[in-house]
């Protein structure tokens, strides 16, 4: 189970707004004005920490979706990292798979924070919406993670076949055909030709 900093802080302001309805329904406290007030923060704090609890594992469950969709491991699994992790994480890298635990794609904080940006995008602008070039990149990050899980470590190998995945790995966050086009283009045309040397190839001799 995947339990973090945020997940027993939400536990905790549960158990305080819990709390706070019992002494008021008891009518326990001293000052009845005091624990109104107190259940309000309580449960303002509730809802705001729990939300953004709820779209870590929403995202991470869709990015699991995608990297078993792509990499074609019904065993794969996805993992966004907490932000407190991401601090820590010195690299330049937007996502990982270790040689010695080949079925998990491990994403950044960031990368997971720009996927549930677009579903939620999608969500609030309906067709309308267009993923951002920020957006585009952690999805194609996916697709790209997802070929290390498939056995490809080749890097620029891998960009190659991600590139091939990108559409229906942006169908499976919840985009429609054109958003997911327009996703993968974006990337292949702003992103692609810039990434650092070793991930940009002739796609074309990539069978």
């Amino acid at each position: 189970m995947d339990v973090g900093v945020l997940t027993v802080v939400v536990l905790l302001l549960a158990v305080l707004t819990v709390r706070a309805v019992v002494r008021l329904v008891r009518r326990s406290a001293t000052f009845q004005g005091l624990a109104v007030a107190a259940l309000v923060l309580w449960s303002v704090l509730l809802v705001t920490a729990g939300t953004f609890e709820v779209r870590h594992h929403h995202v991470q469950a869709v990015a699991t979706r995608a990297t078993r969709l792509a990499s074609g491991d019904p065993e794969a699994r996805a993992v966004c990292a907490r932000a407190g992790a991401d601090w820590m994480d010195l690299s330049n890298t937007l996502g990982f798979v270790r040689y010695d635990d080949q079925r998990t794609s491990r994403l950044r904080s960031s990368t997971c924070s720009a996927l549930a940006s677009f579903v939620w995008g999608e969500y609030q602008h309906g067709a309308a919406y267009r993923a951002s070039l920020d957006e585009s990149v952690a999805l194609h990050v996916v697709s790209h993670e997802a070929q290390h899980v498939a056995g490809e470590f080749d890097e620029g190998v891998a960009e190659c076949l991600a590139l091939r995945w990108d559409v229906r790995v942006a169908e499976e966050f919840g985009a429609s055909p054109d958003q997911a086009q327009a996703s993968a283009s974006r990337y292949l045309s702003e992103a692609y030709p810039y990434q650092r040397e070793g991930y940009v190839r002739d796609c074309s001799t990539v069978p």
